[in-house]
C-alpha cells in the first residue's frame, strides 16, 4: 500500500477499485490510534536513531501481510540509503545501499 493512489484488485472483480490517498492516510490512523502500528513520528525516531543522515521521503507498504515504512535517507556523505521498517514493532527489517 503506498501513499499514492493503490489498486486492490478481489477474486471475482472484473475490474480494480483505487483506494485514494486519504483513505489510506485514515486507516495507518486508525491502526496507530488502536496501538496496532507505531506512529510515523516514532518511526522515524527510531530511523534517525540507528541511520546518520537527513530523511527526505518515506512511503508506507505492506509486504507479505506487515506494515512497512521505507524511509529514504540521504547520509552526509551524500549517498542515499532505503531504511525498511516493521511498522508494528519498529524493528528495521533491511538497509539498502549502506555499504
Amino acid at each position: 500500500m503506498a501513499l499514492g493512489h493503490v489498486s486492490v484488485s478481489r477474486a471475482g472483480d472484473e475490474h480494480d477499485d483505487t483506494v485514494s490517498p486519504d483513505d489510506v492516510r485514515e486507516h495507518i490512523r486508525e491502526r496507530v490510534q488502536k496501538g496496532e502500528i507505531k506512529s510515523l513520528a516514532e518511526l522515524r525516531r527510531i530511523v534517525t536513531g540507528q541511520v546518520d543522515g537527513q530523511i527526505v521521503s518515506t512511503s508506507v507498504d505492506q509486504e507479505h501481510g506487515i506494515t512497512v515504512y521505507e524511509f529514504r535517507v540521504l547520509r552526509p556523505d551524500n549517498r542515499m540509503v532505503e531504511v525498511e521498517v516493521d511498522a508494528a514493532s519498529g524493528v528495521v527489517v533491511e538497509i539498502e545501499n549502506d555499504e
